[in-house]
């Protein structure tokens, strides 16, 4: 089976080649996927390279740009920022902000995670970043980093198409995001003004009540783009990401997302085949060195999606019985390969020495005998 290896953050996630599995019903989305949150490919996927317009969701590059500002204490929450008359005017979704009105960060980004509100978006980061040009270069940084070629005129994502693999990207660093998943996880709340007015806010991703481990992200929905969303949700310290564009219906768009979720957590499991320096095989003889023996670890950490009911990996060392020193912890000197019950390769890690080993000739022996000498 061809496998997907992918190195994302130390870790490396390995998946089985995506295809359509039988009992999936796709068929009410222009576009659809799974995968492992760490992951770079979908588990499972309907036309996940194609760009299409994504309706509300347009504005999550804005907004994951602006989580990861407050992330980084770039924004404070209680800093108060004014509304400016452009930012009071943005139309779709709104926090029913007034122009010169005094907002507090948090109270903002509440409003831009649980309801895409672009007014709120506007204020933070026009005051943030200066000037919305400035802010779209951050965002444009934002997607570059991510390794999306798409580019936005405005803040708001106005015209914009992404890809479900793109989405899948950005909400990979959302869910990463301490401030974009603290207001994501939130159904309902308000924005206090500073004139006493209470604007409520209604968070239109219903999974987050009805699906047992959704923590968020994002919805939106056009009459053009249909309803869209990216989804995650996190069972037994599994976490899978979950994307669905052009649905023709609320009910759709979240009936393909809870099919999708059902699906991997019913028929896949994580095995971790190597931790990050933690040793794999022990006491390997070692001749010529300061050491006898010396342990061989992995510089990443492996992690394998794994069907559930697949028979367990094989291992096969591909090491001399005998290291000869020197050796260096960062120049490899074999790999452990893991096969799968078709005898097919699954993962191959390379091993490299705990420690480094210095080379210990005659001539080292003849000063350790005269050193001992000396010293008694």
């Amino acid at each position: 089976m061809k496998r997907f290896l992918g190195l994302i953050f130390a870790v490396l996630l390995i998946l089985p080649h995506a295809a359509v599995a039988e009992n999936i019903d796709m068929s009410g989305a222009k576009a659809a996927l799974i995968a492992p949150l760490q992951a770079d490919e979908p588990i499972e996927e309907k036309n996940s390279q194609e760009r299409y317009s994504v309706a509300g969701l347009c504005k999550l590059p804005a907004i994951v740009t602006l989580a990861e500002a407050f992330d980084k204490g770039v924004i404070k929450p209680d800093t108060e920022m004014q509304v400016s008359q452009k930012a009071a005017s943005i139309a779709g979704p709104t926090a029913f902000l007034e122009a010169s009105e005094l907002v507090k960060a948090s109270e903002l980004m509440k409003a831009a995670v649980m309801i895409s509100a672009g007014d709120a978006i506007y204020t933070l980061g026009e005051n943030a970043f200066g000037s919305e040009q400035v802010f779209l270069q951050n965002i444009d940084v934002t997607l570059r980093e991510l390794g999306i070629s798409e580019s936005l005129t405005d803040c708001v994502g106005t015209g914009s198409m992404f890809t479900a693999v793109d989405l899948m990207k950005m909400g990979r660093a959302a869910a990463e995001s301490k401030t974009f998943t603290q207001y994501a996880a939130l159904y309902m709340d308000e924005l206090v003004h500073d004139d006493g007015r209470r604007t409520e806010l209604v968070n239109a991703n219903r999974m987050i009540r009805t699906y047992s481990g959704c923590y968020g992200l994002m919805t939106g929905s056009s009459r053009e783009d249909g309803y869209c969303g990216v989804f995650v949700a996190s069972r037994n310290d599994m976490d899978y990401i979950c994307v669905v564009i052009g649905s023709k219906n609320s009910e759709d768009r979240f009936e393909i997302a809870t099919t999708l979720f059902d699906y991997v957590f019913a028929n896949f499991s994580l095995v971790t085949l190597a931790t990050a320096y933690e040793p794999l095989i022990t006491d390997v003889e070692v001749k010529h060195g300061d050491v006898k023996s010396i342990n061989l670890v992995p510089h990443q950490t492996v992690v394998m999606l794994q069907k559930k009911g697949e028979g367990e990996l094989v291992q096969n060392r591909n090491i001399e019985e005998v290291l000869s020193a020197p050796l260096s912890p960062d120049i490899a000197v074999g790999t452990l390969t893991f096969l799968d019950e078709a005898g097919m390769v699954a993962c191959e890690i390379e091993l490299y020495p705990q420690n480094e080993v210095k080379s210990y000739g005659f001539l080292d022996i003849l000063k350790r005998l005269a050193w001992n000498f000396l010293h008694g």
